[in-house]
């Protein structure tokens, strides 16, 4: 087993794979947020949050919300310029990703459809990372497209009933 560089956690490795392979962007948003509120919870200027953003304005692209879409994508761009330099950034071809964030919101405002890009890892240990990793299971377009709403919630749900109930207890 390879020994990790400090930002190459878990979490960010996945978050490439799942961008890069299975485009299953609500994961990808998923995966960073647990890591980011592990490691900057509550700091919005951090650059994860750029990416977290990225993931984000790609599902609501997918979905045919536009108006998120531009709005995150838009908020993702300004975020990533406001946290460079970063070690994030460091490990992947920053200028590409600007251009192809970009390149998205340029054919979002023409109202076109959904096209997925890469990010491009220019570390070769973090590109061993990854490539070593399993392939997720494939998911099928319906589902990634609308995962929100399709997966399993029951967990989500019996904590809004727990807090519920503390409440009515007060």
């Amino acid at each position: 087993m390879i020994a990790l560089h400090p930002t190459f956690h878990p979490n960010f490795v996945q978050f490439l794979k799942e961008f890069n392979v299975t485009f299953d962007y609500f994961e990808c948003h998923e995966l960073l947020e647990d890591y980011w509120k592990d490691i900057s919870p509550k700091k919005k200027t951090h650059p994860l949050t750029a990416l977290i953003l990225l993931s984000t304005s790609m599902y609501h692209w997918r979905r045919g919300n536009i108006k998120g879409a531009i709005k995150t994508m838009q908020g993702s761009i300004k975020r990533l310029e406001e946290t460079f330099p970063s070690t994030y950034y460091e490990t992947i071809n920053f200028p590409k990703l600007q251009q192809d964030i970009t390149h998205s919101i340029g054919l979002m405002l023409k109202k076109s459809t959904f096209e997925n890009f890469t990010i491009d890892i220019i570390d070769d240990h973090l590109l061993l990372l990854v490539n070593e990793l399993e392939i997720p299971s494939s998911e099928d377009i319906h589902f990634l497209t609308h995962k929100h709403m399709l997966r399993d919630r029951s967990e989500i749900l019996n904590e809004r009933e727990k807090q519920k109930k503390r409440r009515d207890d007060l």
